[in-house]
Protein backbone atom coordinates (compact mmCIF):
# COMPACT_ATOMS: atom_id res chain seq x y z
CA UNK A 1 0.00 0.00 0.00
CA UNK A 2 1.30 3.44 -0.91
CA UNK A 3 2.01 5.91 1.85
CA UNK A 4 -0.90 8.40 1.46
CA UNK A 5 0.92 11.03 3.51
CA UNK A 6 3.95 10.83 1.27
CA UNK A 7 1.78 10.92 -1.84
CA UNK A 8 -0.07 14.01 -0.58
CA UNK A 9 3.24 15.74 0.14
CA UNK A 10 4.47 14.90 -3.36
CA UNK A 11 1.32 16.31 -4.95
CA UNK A 12 1.59 19.53 -2.95
CA UNK A 13 5.32 19.92 -3.65
CA UNK A 14 4.97 22.11 -6.81
CA UNK A 15 2.60 24.53 -5.06
CA UNK A 16 4.94 24.73 -2.07
CA UNK A 17 7.86 25.53 -4.33
CA UNK A 18 5.90 28.27 -6.15
CA UNK A 19 4.78 29.86 -2.88
CA UNK A 20 8.28 29.74 -1.44
CA UNK A 21 9.67 31.33 -4.60
CA UNK A 22 7.23 34.24 -4.38
CA UNK A 23 8.16 34.89 -0.75
CA UNK A 24 11.85 34.65 -1.65
CA UNK A 25 11.39 37.32 -4.32
CA UNK A 26 9.81 39.64 -1.79
CA UNK A 27 12.62 39.05 0.68
CA UNK A 28 15.09 39.97 -2.07
CA UNK A 29 13.15 43.14 -2.75
CA UNK A 30 13.30 44.11 0.90
CA UNK A 31 16.89 43.13 1.72
CA UNK A 32 19.12 42.78 -1.33
CA UNK A 33 17.44 45.55 -3.38
CA UNK A 34 16.26 48.24 -0.97
CA UNK A 35 13.31 50.31 -2.18
CA UNK A 36 14.40 53.51 -3.95
CA UNK A 37 13.59 56.56 -1.83
CA UNK A 38 13.94 60.29 -2.11
CA UNK A 39 14.05 62.67 0.86
CA UNK A 40 10.40 62.05 1.70
CA UNK A 41 8.57 58.75 1.93
CA UNK A 42 6.69 57.94 -1.24
CA UNK A 43 2.91 57.45 -1.35
CA UNK A 44 1.03 55.23 -3.79
CA UNK A 45 -2.64 54.74 -4.65
CA UNK A 46 -3.77 51.33 -5.84
CA UNK A 47 -7.47 51.90 -6.53
CA UNK A 48 -9.55 54.33 -8.57
CA UNK A 49 -11.11 56.13 -5.60
CA UNK A 50 -7.75 56.36 -3.85
CA UNK A 51 -6.18 57.98 -6.94
CA UNK A 52 -8.32 61.11 -6.71
CA UNK A 53 -7.52 61.65 -3.03
CA UNK A 54 -3.77 61.20 -3.45
CA UNK A 55 -3.59 63.49 -6.50
CA UNK A 56 -5.58 66.19 -4.69
CA UNK A 57 -3.73 66.05 -1.37
CA UNK A 58 -0.14 64.97 -2.02
CA UNK A 59 2.75 66.78 -3.74
CA UNK A 60 3.18 65.04 -7.06
CA UNK A 61 6.90 64.64 -6.42
CA UNK A 62 5.97 62.43 -3.46
CA UNK A 63 3.64 60.14 -5.42
CA UNK A 64 5.23 56.78 -6.21
CA UNK A 65 2.38 55.76 -8.49
CA UNK A 66 -1.35 55.52 -9.09
CA UNK A 67 -3.64 52.70 -10.16
CA UNK A 68 -3.83 51.67 -13.81
CA UNK A 69 -7.29 53.24 -13.94
CA UNK A 70 -5.96 56.69 -13.08
CA UNK A 71 -5.19 57.63 -16.69
CA UNK A 72 -8.54 56.47 -18.11
CA UNK A 73 -10.42 59.71 -18.94
CA UNK A 74 -13.76 57.88 -18.93
CA UNK A 75 -13.39 56.70 -15.33
CA UNK A 76 -10.82 58.89 -13.64
CA UNK A 77 -11.46 62.52 -12.65
CA UNK A 78 -7.69 63.01 -12.33
CA UNK A 79 -6.71 61.52 -15.69
CA UNK A 80 -5.11 64.75 -16.90
CA UNK A 81 -2.88 65.09 -13.83
CA UNK A 82 -2.13 61.37 -13.81
CA UNK A 83 -0.59 61.47 -17.30
CA UNK A 84 2.70 62.69 -15.80
CA UNK A 85 2.71 60.18 -12.93
CA UNK A 86 3.66 56.49 -12.87
CA UNK A 87 0.94 53.85 -12.84
CA UNK A 88 1.29 50.62 -10.90
CA UNK A 89 -0.09 47.13 -11.14
CA UNK A 90 -2.10 46.22 -8.05
CA UNK A 91 0.50 43.84 -6.70
CA UNK A 92 2.66 43.93 -3.58
CA UNK A 93 5.84 43.47 -5.62
CA UNK A 94 5.12 46.45 -7.88
CA UNK A 95 4.23 48.70 -4.96
CA UNK A 96 7.39 47.75 -3.08
CA UNK A 97 9.60 48.37 -6.09
CA UNK A 98 8.01 51.81 -6.55
CA UNK A 99 9.54 52.99 -3.29
CA UNK A 100 6.19 53.57 -1.60
CA UNK A 101 6.11 53.27 2.17
CA UNK A 102 2.50 54.43 2.37
CA UNK A 103 -0.39 53.14 0.28
CA UNK A 104 -3.94 54.44 -0.06
CA UNK A 105 -6.56 51.88 -1.04
CA UNK A 106 -10.32 51.85 -1.48
CA UNK A 107 -12.59 50.53 1.24
CA UNK A 108 -13.28 47.42 -0.84
CA UNK A 109 -9.85 46.99 -2.44
CA UNK A 110 -7.80 43.81 -2.83
CA UNK A 111 -7.62 42.50 0.72
CA UNK A 112 -4.88 39.96 -0.04
CA UNK A 113 -2.54 42.55 -1.55
CA UNK A 114 -3.22 44.98 1.29
CA UNK A 115 -2.61 42.32 3.95
CA UNK A 116 0.68 41.35 2.31
CA UNK A 117 1.84 44.97 2.09
CA UNK A 118 1.06 45.50 5.76
CA UNK A 119 2.91 42.32 6.67
CA UNK A 120 5.95 43.67 4.81
CA UNK A 121 5.92 46.96 6.73
CA UNK A 122 4.00 49.22 4.36
CA UNK A 123 1.50 51.60 5.97
CA UNK A 124 -1.92 51.21 4.33
CA UNK A 125 -4.78 53.69 4.69
CA UNK A 126 -8.26 52.71 3.51
CA UNK A 127 -10.57 55.26 1.91
CA UNK A 128 -13.91 55.08 3.74
CA UNK A 129 -16.85 54.48 1.39
CA UNK A 130 -18.93 57.61 0.74
CA UNK A 131 -22.40 57.55 -0.80
CA UNK A 132 -23.58 60.96 0.40
CA UNK A 133 -22.03 64.37 0.90
CA UNK A 134 -21.56 64.20 4.69
CA UNK A 135 -19.64 60.94 4.17
CA UNK A 136 -17.66 62.51 1.32
CA UNK A 137 -16.55 65.27 3.69
CA UNK A 138 -15.80 62.81 6.49
CA UNK A 139 -13.80 60.52 4.18
CA UNK A 140 -11.81 63.49 2.85
CA UNK A 141 -11.05 64.70 6.36
CA UNK A 142 -9.89 61.25 7.49
CA UNK A 143 -7.58 60.56 4.55
CA UNK A 144 -6.11 64.07 4.80
CA UNK A 145 -5.30 63.44 8.46
CA UNK A 146 -3.88 59.99 7.66
CA UNK A 147 -1.58 61.52 5.03
CA UNK A 148 -0.64 64.46 7.28
CA UNK A 149 -2.16 66.85 4.76
CA UNK A 150 -4.76 68.45 7.03
CA UNK A 151 -4.39 71.96 5.60
CA UNK A 152 -4.95 70.81 2.02
CA UNK A 153 -7.85 68.66 3.15
CA UNK A 154 -9.49 71.59 4.91
CA UNK A 155 -9.02 73.85 1.89
CA UNK A 156 -10.60 71.28 -0.44
CA UNK A 157 -13.41 70.65 2.01
CA UNK A 158 -14.15 74.39 2.28
CA UNK A 159 -14.30 74.69 -1.50
CA UNK A 160 -16.65 71.70 -1.76
CA UNK A 161 -18.91 73.06 0.97
CA UNK A 162 -19.13 76.46 -0.71
CA UNK A 163 -20.17 74.78 -3.96
CA UNK A 164 -22.78 72.67 -2.15
CA UNK A 165 -24.12 75.78 -0.43
CA UNK A 166 -24.46 77.47 -3.83
CA UNK A 167 -26.39 74.47 -5.18
CA UNK A 168 -28.68 74.53 -2.14
CA UNK A 169 -29.43 78.22 -2.60
CA UNK A 170 -30.30 77.63 -6.25
CA UNK A 171 -32.51 74.57 -5.63
CA UNK A 172 -35.99 74.98 -7.20
CA UNK A 173 -39.23 74.72 -5.28
CA UNK A 174 -40.54 72.22 -7.83
CA UNK A 175 -38.00 69.54 -8.60
CA UNK A 176 -38.08 67.61 -11.91
CA UNK A 177 -38.49 63.83 -11.77
CA UNK A 178 -35.39 62.09 -13.14
CA UNK A 179 -34.43 58.51 -13.92
CA UNK A 180 -30.79 57.40 -13.96
CA UNK A 181 -29.64 54.69 -16.36
CA UNK A 182 -26.52 52.83 -17.41
CA UNK A 183 -26.46 51.05 -20.81
CA UNK A 184 -27.42 47.70 -19.24
CA UNK A 185 -30.56 49.12 -17.62
CA UNK A 186 -28.92 49.55 -14.25
CA UNK A 187 -30.19 52.39 -12.09
CA UNK A 188 -29.55 53.95 -8.68
CA UNK A 189 -32.05 54.10 -5.86
CA UNK A 190 -31.87 55.80 -2.49
CA UNK A 191 -28.66 55.52 -0.52
CA UNK A 192 -26.40 55.85 -3.56
CA UNK A 193 -24.00 58.55 -4.68
CA UNK A 194 -26.24 59.22 -7.69
CA UNK A 195 -29.23 59.78 -5.41
CA UNK A 196 -27.17 62.23 -3.32
CA UNK A 197 -26.14 64.16 -6.44
CA UNK A 198 -29.77 64.27 -7.63
CA UNK A 199 -30.91 65.74 -4.32
CA UNK A 200 -28.13 68.33 -4.24
CA UNK A 201 -28.89 69.38 -7.81
CA UNK A 202 -32.62 69.76 -7.21
CA UNK A 203 -34.01 66.57 -8.79
CA UNK A 204 -36.35 63.84 -7.59
CA UNK A 205 -35.01 60.34 -8.09
CA UNK A 206 -37.61 58.09 -9.75
CA UNK A 207 -36.02 54.85 -8.53
CA UNK A 208 -35.84 56.16 -4.97
CA UNK A 209 -39.45 57.33 -5.02
CA UNK A 210 -40.52 53.86 -6.22
CA UNK A 211 -38.85 52.30 -3.20
CA UNK A 212 -35.64 51.10 -4.85
CA UNK A 213 -32.61 51.17 -2.57
CA UNK A 214 -29.03 50.85 -3.69
CA UNK A 215 -27.95 49.77 -7.16
CA UNK A 216 -30.50 47.82 -9.13
CA UNK A 217 -32.74 47.76 -12.20
CA UNK A 218 -35.67 49.87 -13.34
CA UNK A 219 -37.49 47.85 -16.00
CA UNK A 220 -39.15 49.32 -19.07
CA UNK A 221 -42.67 48.55 -17.88
CA UNK A 222 -42.09 50.59 -14.74
CA UNK A 223 -40.52 53.38 -16.77
CA UNK A 224 -43.53 53.54 -19.09
CA UNK A 225 -45.92 53.62 -16.12
CA UNK A 226 -43.90 56.39 -14.43
CA UNK A 227 -42.43 58.53 -17.23
CA UNK A 228 -39.68 60.85 -15.99
CA UNK A 229 -39.19 64.41 -17.08
CA UNK A 230 -35.44 63.87 -17.32
CA UNK A 231 -33.33 60.80 -18.14
CA UNK A 232 -29.78 60.95 -16.78
CA UNK A 233 -27.24 58.63 -18.39
CA UNK A 234 -23.67 57.60 -17.66
CA UNK A 235 -21.13 55.05 -18.95
CA UNK A 236 -22.73 55.04 -22.42
CA UNK A 237 -19.37 55.85 -24.02
CA UNK A 238 -17.43 53.30 -22.00
CA UNK A 239 -16.12 50.30 -23.96
CA UNK A 240 -16.55 48.10 -20.88
CA UNK A 241 -20.33 48.35 -21.35
CA UNK A 242 -20.29 47.68 -25.11
CA UNK A 243 -21.49 44.09 -24.66
CA UNK A 244 -24.22 45.05 -22.21
CA UNK A 245 -26.11 47.79 -24.02
CA UNK A 246 -29.12 45.76 -25.18
CA UNK A 247 -31.39 47.71 -22.83
CA UNK A 248 -30.19 51.05 -24.18
CA UNK A 249 -30.99 49.96 -27.75
CA UNK A 250 -34.52 48.81 -26.95
CA UNK A 251 -37.10 50.75 -29.05
CA UNK A 252 -39.22 51.59 -25.99
CA UNK A 253 -36.25 53.07 -24.17
CA UNK A 254 -35.25 55.01 -27.28
CA UNK A 255 -38.79 56.44 -27.47
CA UNK A 256 -38.63 57.54 -23.82
CA UNK A 257 -35.28 59.18 -24.48
CA UNK A 258 -36.84 61.21 -27.27
CA UNK A 259 -39.75 62.28 -25.08
CA UNK A 260 -37.77 63.20 -21.96
CA UNK A 261 -34.98 65.71 -21.52
CA UNK A 262 -31.67 63.87 -21.77
CA UNK A 263 -28.74 64.76 -19.49
CA UNK A 264 -25.41 62.98 -19.74
CA UNK A 265 -23.13 63.01 -16.73
CA UNK A 266 -19.50 61.92 -17.31
CA UNK A 267 -18.97 58.63 -15.52
CA UNK A 268 -15.71 59.86 -14.03
CA UNK A 269 -17.62 62.32 -11.81
CA UNK A 270 -19.35 59.58 -9.84
CA UNK A 271 -17.43 56.41 -10.60
CA UNK A 272 -16.40 56.87 -6.96
CA UNK A 273 -18.38 58.53 -4.21
CA UNK A 274 -15.64 61.07 -3.53
CA UNK A 275 -15.19 64.82 -3.91
CA UNK A 276 -15.87 64.83 -7.73
CA UNK A 277 -19.47 63.99 -6.83
CA UNK A 278 -19.96 67.73 -6.28
CA UNK A 279 -19.07 68.31 -9.94
CA UNK A 280 -21.66 65.68 -10.93
CA UNK A 281 -24.30 67.61 -8.97
CA UNK A 282 -23.20 70.87 -10.64
CA UNK A 283 -23.49 69.24 -14.08
CA UNK A 284 -27.03 68.13 -13.24
CA UNK A 285 -27.99 71.54 -11.85
CA UNK A 286 -26.72 73.32 -14.96
CA UNK A 287 -28.96 71.12 -17.15
CA UNK A 288 -31.96 71.18 -14.83
CA UNK A 289 -33.91 74.14 -16.21
CA UNK A 290 -34.64 74.11 -19.95
CA UNK A 291 -33.72 77.25 -21.87
CA UNK A 292 -36.61 79.66 -22.44
CA UNK A 293 -38.35 79.48 -25.81
CA UNK A 294 -36.26 81.22 -28.44
CA UNK A 295 -33.21 81.59 -26.18
CA UNK A 296 -29.78 80.94 -27.60
CA UNK A 297 -28.36 77.67 -26.18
Amino acid sequence: MKDEGLMGFAEAWPDWIATSARWACLVVVLSVCPRPMLAADKIAAIDLCADQAVVALVDHADIAGLSRWAIDPNLSPVAEQARTLPTLKASAETVLMSGAKTVVADAYGDFKTIALLQRLGVTVFRMPAADNFPDVMSSLEKIAQDLDETARGEALRADLQARLDHLAADRPATRPLAAYYRPDGGTAGSGTAVDAAFAAAGYRNLAGELGERGWGKLDLETLVMHPPEVVVTSFFNNHLWSLHNGFAQHPVFQTILRQARLVGVPARLWSCGGWPLVAAAETLAAARDPAPQGATP
